[in-house]
């Protein structure tokens, strides 16, 4: 729109001139800009420096010069600034264009006083009374039309632009959207993985990861939202060790970006953040024990963040945290992953992105549902600036189940592809068929592959989440845990029979051969490793082993077919003696143990070392050793083996399907 109306003026950009009946005036085309900058964010505050960025791009901000052309402006729509009726300023904010149809005119007599009295009465209510949060959504509808797959959404504070990263593995770009108009725009130029966006608090620039072959930058882009394109790009700081977990970059008035951040080398994760001044990094907080954390969000008066972690075995928490004095206090747990927190614009509740549904909690730690149809994964939810709207990432992951032979080595078999996630095979002990779990629809099921069959065994009726699942001996039922619950499942007859038990949540890994128990494993205080135990079915006591006082701590673990418990860690094999010590079996050299079976006096494992991997097979006798196998890491993972080593099942590479959503 080159030619619009401010009251009784009629104002012409593209000449640069102001008229109203016979009154006419030229401005100085950077006044004009000014003016048309201020035009297109009608009754919106702006400052000083979003104007002087957009009127003057990759200059050194000079407030004078916006000083300069308001006062300009008001001369030109004569007006005064102690008075002003369209140009008006707000202290240490900024300036905001107010159109007559917005300016409640004064009128004279005592009636419409008493009518202002009661406006006033009301907006004060209006201001001071609790307002309710909008939790009743209808209308799901696409942001774009676009086929290639967008992530890592990041909507603008005014809510009017949407920045977002387009694209599959390294040919991504950053684009932003204007979203009442549908225009966009490519924002970056070099195809790369791009990743963890966030606005400045003015909503004049943009935060971004990028992986650039390896080298983590973190940098930030000057924008012109008049023409949907940067202008500056400044570099703030390459990680090396560190990487920053892939949520949203929170940008701090104070000159801040907050964010999650994850050591390669032990995993512990860090809340730090970046000074865009000195560009020096601060350590803030480390999650401690078994805790990772995930994701965070700045609350709307930048005096709070909420901070989520993840505690193990579907456990999830968020806490609450001072910005000034990093003290925190619990908010609540939930499960079902955190994928994305953002704050209510009122401040006064948090939106969790919770798998496959959205929750809101409050300030007092009660969860709500916003109920909505999906079946998707959801990920970095987020309200618009009113709440009306909640703009949000779904994405499908479809993982398949593959086959090897010793046979055939290096050709893959599809056994199970439903366009969902299919995982978890577990051979039975007769090879005959493997139970495997399945999130179609976004139901948690297990299912039986038998000749080239597939069918469901476990319906899971109230959808929890499982815990890993076992054989029995004789093939004919298998176990599955939930957080309280254990479950038994014939295999023929598609029933079960339901137990609880008030255990902490554990995984179940292998049925003893010679009487009612699982080998189960909870994860250790590390966050790493895990602690073996062993539940007894009949009784559902559980009983943790342990030597000389200490739990034992490994990686993977198996069972003899004498009931022998085999345990390792990264480089080394273990067995519990009968008097309950610890007796070393083997070593690895320069390779990690991630897999371990144990068959008479057999040890078959699996040996990492860098993308490749093999199975090996070794006599505890002679000491003669076999490789049945080799493989290397290309997003394939090889999950289990058949007894007689001659089959092995694969996951295939997760292909994920993502799209951007607004839900009204």
């Amino acid at each position: 729109m080159k030619r619009f109306k401010i009251g009784e003026f009629d104002v012409d950009v593209s000449r640069c001139r102001i008229s109203s009946g016979e009154y006419e005036i030229f401005l100085e085309p950077k006044v004009m800009d000014v003016l048309y900058y201020l035009f297109r964010y009608k009754g919106e505050v702006v400052s000083q420096e979003q104007i002087f960025t957009s009127v003057w791009p990759s200059s050194t901000f000079n407030p004078s010069s916006v000083q300069r052309c308001i006062a300009l402006l008001r001369k030109a729509l004569k007006e005064d600034s102690k008075c002003a009726k369209f140009l008006v300023t707000h202290p240490k904010r900024g300036y905001c264009l107010e159109l007559p149809n917005n300016i409640i005119e004064k009128r004279r007599g005592t009636p419409c006083a008493y009518v202002l009295i009661g406006v006033v009465i009301l907006g004060i209510w209006i201001l001071f009374a609790p307002q309710s949060i909008k939790t009743d959504f209808s209308k799901l509808l696409p942001v774009t039309s676009h086929e290639a797959n967008e992530t890592f959404l990041s909507l603008s504070p005014n809510g009017k632009h949407l920045a977002f990263v387009r694209g599959e593995d390294l040919n991504q770009n950053i684009w932003l959207r204007e979203l009442d108009s549908g225009q966009e725009a490519q924002l970056t130029h070099r195809s790369s993985v791009y990743y963890s966006l966030g606005w400045n608090p003015e909503g004049t620039a943009l935060a971004y990861m990028e992986n650039k072959r390896g080298r983590r930058v973190m940098s930030y882009m000057a924008l012109d939202l008049i023409k949907l394109a940067s202008k500056k790009t400044t570099y703030l700081r390459e990680f090396s060790i560190f990487d920053v977990i892939s949520g949203k970059l929170q940008w701090h008035s104070s000159n801040k970006i907050y964010f999650v951040e994850i050591n390669q080398e032990n995993n512990d994760t860090w809340m730090s953040a970046i000074d865009l001044i000195s560009g020096e990094k601060q350590q803030l907080l480390n999650a401690k024990g078994q805790d990772w954390m995930k994701s965070l969000a700045l609350s709307p008066d930048e005096t709070h963040i909420v901070l989520g972690y993840e505690m193990g075995l579907n456990r999830y928490r968020v806490d609450l945290i001072n910005t000034k004095t990093l003290s925190m206090s619990n908010l609540v747990q939930v499960e079902d992953s955190i994928q994305g927190l953002s704050w209510h614009p009122s401040g006064e509740s948090v939106l969790i992105s919770n798998r496959t549904k959205l929750q809101l909690v409050d300030m007092q730690g009660e969860l709500s549902v916003i109920d909505f149809n999906n079946y998707k994964f959801i990920r970095d939810a987020q309200f618009n600036p009113t709440g009306s709207e909640i703009f949000m990432e779904l994405r499908n992951v479809d993982v398949d189940i593959l086959r090897k032979t010793k046979a055939a080595p290096k050709e893959f078999e599809t056994l199970v592809d439903t366009s969902s996630l299919d995982f978890l095979p577990i051979f039975s002990p007769d090879d005959k068929r493997f139970v495997f779990e399945s999130h179609r629809a976004g139901l948690k099921q297990l299912y039986i592959y038998e000749n080239g069959q597939q069918r469901m065994v476990f319906s899971n009726p109230n959808n929890e989440e499982l815990f890993g699942v076992v054989w029995t001996p004789d093939s004919t039922e298998v176990i599955t845990a939930s957080k309280d619950k254990l479950f038994k499942v014939n295999v023929k007859s598609a029933t079960f029979e339901e137990f609880s038990h008030s255990h902490q949540p554990f995984s179940l890994r292998q049925h003893f051969h010679n009487e009612s128990a699982v080998l189960i494993s909870y994860r250790a205080d590390d966050g790493v490793t895990f602690h073996l135990a062993k539940l007894d079915l009949k009784t559902l006591d559980l009983v943790t082993y342990q030597t000389e006082g200490e739990r034992l701590v490994c990686y993977s673990m198996a069972l003899d077919p004498k009931d022998q418990i085999y345990f390792s860690n990264s480089n080394n094999v273990f067995r519990i003696s009968s008097n309950l010590k610890q007796e070393h079996v083997w070593s690895a050299i320069d390779e990690h143990i991630s897999g371990l079976r144990v068959t008479d006096n057999t040890l078959t494992l699996r040996l990492d070392q860098e993308n490749t991997f093999k199975l090996v097979t070794i006599n505890m006798e002679s000491g003669i050793s076999d490789v049945i196998h080799r493989g290397t890491e290309n997003g394939d993972m090889l999950i289990n083996t058949s007894h007689d080593e001659q089959q092995f099942l694969y996951l295939s590479k997760p292909e994920r399907t993502s799209n951007l959503v607004r839900l009204q």
